[in-house]
């Protein structure tokens, strides 16, 4: 049965000699994998460049519930990026989160709020109005809450630390963290780069505190010495 749904495209990998398996965090299923053939032929239907990370698509997809393999009948990018791949804060910043969903998003039903939330956070940060040095924070903040471990309150978040041991809890300040979490994209926060790095390193720990299979993010390297 053909389903009309809209996708944002976690990651790829190459499958056999020309075709791709795709992972999508779709409005209808939740995330999905999906065999796309024939991408890398010079006679795609659908060319490759539809399906780097984050892609906002309009999609038909085969799609049965008994199967973990899906396939895509048509696919179009409804919200072209401006800025994401031309700016390298930008790109850096979606790398890092890429990798973030494709470790937390295992759900395979509909979330049509966590959906919203992810299409409308990427057409922000895209947009880049203000100040988005911060993004990725409030981001990974926000997305907890989704995700089931929201702490609600800075101060929980920071006991919880505290109380796994975690390190370098004295380079974190309170208030700074507060006016962060409560702050808006792109909204000016009077926190420097030092802060903003604890903060991270942070919001890190607090992931892998929660999620057993978080594990490192290779991504966080770049994003660091692109942001430092």
């Amino acid at each position: 049965m053909l389903n009309k749904t809209k996708g944002i495209v976690i990651n790829y990998m190459k499958y056999r000699e020309s075709s791709l398996l795709v992972t999508i965090y779709t409005a209808e299923f939740g995330i999905s994998s999906y065999v796309e053939n024939g991408v890398r032929s010079a006679k795609a239907k659908h060319k490759i460049a539809l399906f780097q990370p984050l892609t906002l698509l309009d999609l038909e997809v085969y799609h049965k519930p008994s199967k973990g393999l899906h396939r895509i009948s048509e696919a179009k990018c409804y919200y072209p990026y401006r800025r994401i791949p031309f700016d390298i804060a930008f790109s850096s910043i979606a790398l890092f989160l890429t990798e973030v969903l494709g470790k937390v998003l295992k759900e395979e039903e509909a979330n049509p709020i966590l959906f919203e939330f992810l299409e409308e956070s990427f057409q922000l940060l895209d947009q880049g109005s203000g100040h988005m040095e911060n993004f990725h924070l409030q981001f990974l903040w926000r997305l907890s809450e989704f995700l089931g471990f929201h702490a609600g309150q800075v101060g929980e978040f920071l006991d919880q630390l505290r109380e796994a041991g975690v390190p370098g809890m004295g380079e974190l300040d309170p208030k700074a963290v507060q006016n962060l979490f409560d702050s808006h994209y792109g909204e000016a926060i009077g926190i420097n780069r030092a802060q903003r790095a604890a903060i991270l390193r942070a919001l890190i720990y607090y992931y892998g505190l929660h999620m057993e299979s978080f594990g490192e993010l290779k991504s966080l390297q770049i994003l660091q010495e692109v942001m430092s």
